[in-house]
């Protein structure tokens, strides 16, 4: 009976590890992956994208407590059409790539918020300023082996110290800028 016990209360204590365990981890499918993003200048949209992400993804829609995700950009990897755009934004007034490489978004806490819509609440680091940010996303696919998520938030680039000295005015570039991701990630 004393055997029994004690294995019992070792399996109470190994059970949050375990359900931790059981939510799936998925590897970022680069080629199938997409980060853009739209500001304002002058009235008129001015588009560009990040070509180099990674992260550490574990998402299981009916273990949201147990999901976390944490993606990591190169900001050096910015590119645009004609590239004008990219090579001003990775200069000190802007993104300053040289002293902060990354940008990180962190998040531990997610919201179902209808069917196949979810929020993700969680922390954006730019510039080395951290600042909360909600992403909203859906659900394109799930199965057991491949998951492809699409969605956004919209942020104050100020807020981030991104667009200083004279560009710290948003009257020529708004303040808003909207980000837009695909995710498509295949289980580890």
């Amino acid at each position: 009976m004393i055997r029994f016990k004690k294995c019992f209360f070792i399996l109470l204590l190994l059970l949050p590890v375990i359900s931790a365990a059981a939510v799936p981890a998925w590897k970022i499918v680069p080629n199938e992956s997409s980060l853009s993003f739209t500001a304002t200048q002058n009235g008129a949209p001015v588009t560009g994208k990040f070509t180099h992400f990674t992260g550490e993804i574990n998402f299981d829609p009916n273990q949201l407590n147990e999901s976390n995700v944490k993606i990591v950009v190169d900001m050096a990897s910015i590119s645009d059409v004609y590239n004008q755009l990219s090579d001003t934004l990775k200069t000190s007034d802007w993104f300053n790539t040289k002293l902060f490489p990354q940008a990180v978004f962190q998040s531990t806490g997610f919201i179902k918020t209808g069917d196949k819509t979810y929020q993700a609440k969680g922390t954006l680091t730019i510039r080395d300023k951290t600042l909360p940010v909600t992403l909203t996303f859906t659900q394109q696919e799930y199965t057991p082996t491949k998951a492809i998520m699409k969605g956004g938030t919209t942020i104050k680039r100020t807020a981030f110290g991104v667009g200083q000295g004279e560009w710290a005015d948003t009257n020529t570039v708004k303040d808003d800028v909207r980000i837009d991701f695909t995710v498509t990630g295949v289980n580890k």
